[in-house]
């Protein structure tokens, strides 16, 4: 997994891509004290539910693109 955390327009935005997926989170900069707290929110315990959240969707993308391509 690719994670970037960015703060852009008083809002820090953490960025998780893998593969052809993407997720992205959104928080105000002012409910967290900066990017020491933004890099501790990405825990390997928040990771591994992202992790999951890839895999169903991939299964959903799948199965979307298959029901487009039986002819």
């Amino acid at each position: 997994m690719d994670i970037s955390i960015f703060l852009r327009e008083n809002k820090y935005i953490v960025k998780i891509v893998l593969d052809q997926y993407e997720q992205i989170y959104r928080l105000n900069a002012p409910d967290v004290s900066g990017m020491e707290d933004m890099e501790k929110l990405v825990s390997d315990e928040f990771l591994e539910k992202v992790w999951m959240r890839f895999v169903e969707m991939g299964k959903d993308f799948g199965e979307a693109f298959r029901n487009i391509n039986t002819y």
